[in-house]
């Protein structure tokens, strides 16, 4: 068993030369008073003027399709042993395992944010940065760290992704006829870093004591602080690239613009779309390597003298594999990557008996990226106050079920809004033994804890800002403004 980690140890670190979705609240679409509700639709707009610094609107996601109960079992007593147990079995562990198998992480931190209304126009200015990661991992990577070695594995799309940028945004949105809300964003994005490394293909057969590879790939990294020397025969010296933290500059450049509009359609219906980040970046590549086509096999000497002597062996091949799967530097110093684009679809309806209360429907699509996702919203949002809006609904997706929070309070002066998307439903019980622990803690040996079943998406936000200036639209029918 330990042969195969110590191979897919090798086989990951040979394509991880250094060893190496912007996310807004979608419980916050229906939510009274929500300053930043013209991120999720352009069309939106503030009740008051706004001014925020460094918490106006911070949020965080991580998400996969794979759950806790995956990787995780409890025993009788409910301690817990992983899937490499010889008391779970490969058709046990791979039956939850999906032919893709992605991991991500998102956030977008706020700089500063300025909204203001001049007549029924309502304008805004803001400065993020912006965080999108994911990795994806094909079935095969699992099946070979528990399944029998013997047969062929595909490792065909192994890799990850992830970019870093600076985003400066300018927001208009006006109001007609009280019925009728149109507006716009417009984006400019600063590189920070990108990285993008990937198996177009890769087979490794193994039969007997004989094993064959088949790989090729690619390797994309992005920033003016990288160093990546190349050897002799013009291949990425990548166990000596550097990244040095005095040195300042742009990744690259580009644009996007949101797209968002409302409509009373009745007094108690209100339905509304946007699209956002339909624009594109261009990175100006420092390292753009890829693998040719190649073909490695391996056929080891009997070895009788113990499993030492085999894995010293193994050791020795597995060396000669991280040389052989090797990235050249390829024509072309810069490309362009498009943004993963949003679309999202709502429908507000407020009780005609009292229509500080309503319940919303919302759609959410994100495509563009390894793992195109989308989401279904049904929400019940509630006013109590004029200055106080909760909300809190059912999210369907691919990820799986979850509750949603929001909550806002939006006095004059400051508003403060907290909430998380994705509360899971199906949770299993852990326990975790924490004997390291016990000289800090003498009378604790053991946490209890619950952890996602079979999905995993998580993620909690925060905006807090000053409001300045009068009211400007109903509590009770945020996007109209008053007659």
């Amino acid at each position: 068993m330990k042969k195969r980690y110590l191979l897919l140890t090798a086989i990951l670190l040979s394509l991880v030369p250094a060893g190496l979705h912007a996310q807004d609240l979608e419980s916050g679409y229906f939510l009274g008073g929500n300053p930043y509700a013209f991120r999720l639709n352009p069309a939106f707009q503030s009740e008051r003027n706004m001014l925020s610094l460094v918490l106006g609107g911070t949020g965080t996601t991580f998400w996969s399709n794979l759950g806790a109960s995956t990787f995780l079992y409890p025993d009788a007593n409910g301690y817990l042993y992983t899937f490499l147990n010889d008391r779970v079995s490969a058709s046990e562990f791979l039956g939850k395992i999906n032919q893709k198998n992605v991991i991500g992480a998102d956030a977008r931190v706020n700089l500063l944010t300025i909204g203001f209304w001049a007549g029924r126009r309502f304008y805004t200015l803001d400065f993020n940065i912006r965080s999108l990661n994911s990795a994806s991992m094909p079935r095969d990577v699992f099946r070979f760290m528990k399944d029998d070695m013997s047969g062929t594995f595909d490792f065909s799309g192994l890799g990850f992704r992830a970019n870093e940028l600076v985003e400066a945004a300018f927001g208009w949105s006006k109001n007609y006829g009280n019925a009728f809300n149109v507006g716009f964003r417009v984006k400019a994005l600063v590189g920070i870093a990108e990285m993008e490394m990937a198996l177009k293909r890769m087979q490794l057969s193994m039969s007997g004591n004989k094993w064959e590879v088949q790989a090729q790939g690619y390797l994309h990294a992005s920033s003016p602080s990288f160093y990546a020397p190349t050897l002799e025969d013009g291949t990425l010296d990548y166990q000596n690239i550097s990244f040095d933290d005095l040195t300042y500059g742009p990744a690259g450049y580009g644009g996007a613009i949101d797209l968002g509009a409302s409509w009373n359609v009745l007094p108690e219906l209100t339905l509304s779309a946007s699209i956002l980040d339909l624009g594109a970046i261009r990175w100006n590549r420092e390292i753009n390597g890829i693998t040719p086509e190649i073909s490695y096999s391996w056929e080891p000497a009997q070895q009788d003298t113990g499993s030492d002597d085999w894995e010293d062996e193994l050791s020795d091949s597995l060396e000669e594999l991280v040389d052989v799967i090797q990235f050249k530097q390829a024509s072309g110093n810069g490309a362009f990557g498009m943004m993963p684009v949003q679309l999202l679809l709502g429908a507000e309806y407020r009780m005609p008996f009292y229509d500080r209360l309503s319940v919303g429907a919302l759609y959410m699509g994100r495509y563009g990226n390894a793992f195109n996702r989308q989401s279904a919203r049904l929400s019940l949002n509630w006013n109590p106050l004029t200055w106080m809006s909760m909300s809190t609904g059912a999210t369907l997706n691919r990820l799986g079920e979850s509750f949603s929070f929001a909550f806002n309070l939006h006095p004059a002066g400051i508003n403060l809004l907290f909430g998380c998307d994705y509360i899971p439903v199906h949770c299993v019980p852990y326990t975790i033994e924490v004997d390291d622990f016990q000289d800090i803690f003498p009378n604790l040996d053991k946490v209890e804890i619950r952890a996602p079943r079979d999905q995993m998406k998580l993620n909690f936000y925060l905006g807090l800002n000053l409001a300045f200036g009068r009211r400007r639209l109903d509590p009770a029918k945020r996007f109209i403004p008053k007659e």
